[in-house]
């Protein structure tokens, strides 16, 4: 699934893109992904000035001028793929079940293979009343990120690990497996400690570590394992600078002698070294 950096690219890409702009078609090629895409899409939002782009947590907020803002969430699978319209040729599949027309001659395309993503369509002004983003967290970047004290409060109240509690989205918005266990190693933190252990100036060196990891990932145009792509078709290329993740039996890079060890938390895999982390 696509976390918090691989999405901040995306919105990062939409940006200069849309803001200003407006769709002056919206072509739907099914009724629904994992819900029901929202009724007369085209018809409400065509033709309709895109005031703002931007993020919260997992999520792609596109603002309309007239009150309305479009939910997109990519799902397990989801890309989205920018081309030009005057390009030679245009990029299509099997997958692609949503592609909007702007008025700056550029073709943006939903392709979800797996179709765990999802669009919606709500009042701006009733977003934050909305499930989930009435019980988001604060966010680890932006222009108020998460505090330390805040943060260690809320771990201090969780008897959960250290891990579990980062994938909590009401403790950190955005946060995902495969960041949090890196920034989990280079903190030098045990994904098996209780979540309450943490003293606080551990708590603020862990949260240097998710921000300095988050940062390098968006700077690397997020990480591709399987599905994701940059909307330019780029692959991302954090994945070339893991230090734990997806790396079972080859040697910690801060102990130079300790194999990666892999278990598995609440469904989900974690990496790390147990003689470094404690």
């Amino acid at each position: 699934m696509p976390e918090l950096p691989e999405v901040e690219t995306i919105c990062q890409a939409l940006k200069p893109l849309l803001e200003g702009q407006s769709f002056l078609k919206i072509q739907a090629n099914r009724p629904d992904l994992r819900y029901p895409l929202p009724v007369n899409m085209e018809t409400v939002l065509s033709h309709k000035l895109i005031s703002l782009i931007s993020r919260r947590a997992k999520y792609l907020l596109l603002d309309f001028s007239h009150g309305l803002t479009l939910i997109w969430h990519l799902g397990m699978s989801g890309r989205v793929i920018i081309e030009n319209l005057n390009a030679l040729s245009l990029n299509s599949g099997p997958h692609d079940h949503v592609v909007f027309i702007t008025s700056n001659n550029y073709k943006i395309t939903f392709r979800d293979p797996r179709r765990f993503g999802f669009l919606l369509l709500y009042p701006t002004n009733q977003l934050k009343s909305l499930h989930p983003f009435k019980t988001l967290g604060p966010e680890p970047l932006g222009d108020i990120p998460l505090g330390v004290s805040v943060l260690h409060a809320a771990l201090k109240r969780r008897t959960i690990s250290i891990k579990n509690a980062l994938l909590d989205q009401r403790i950190i918005a955005g946060l995902g497996n495969i960041y949090a266990s890196e920034a989990l190693w280079q903190a030098r933190l045990s994904p098996r400690r209780g979540a309450n252990t943490l003293r606080l100036k551990e708590t603020k060196i862990l949260l240097i570590e998710i921000q300095n990891v988050l940062r390098r990932a968006i700077s690397a145009g997020g990480s591709t394992l399987r599905d994701y792509a940059q909307p330019n078709g780029d692959t991302g290329y954090f994945q070339y600078s893991f230090n734990v993740y997806k790396r079972e039996h080859l040697l910690c890079n801060h102990c130079h002698f300790t194999p990666i060890t892999r278990i598995v938390q609440s469904g989900r895999a974690t990496y790390y070294c147990d003689k470094c982390q404690q």
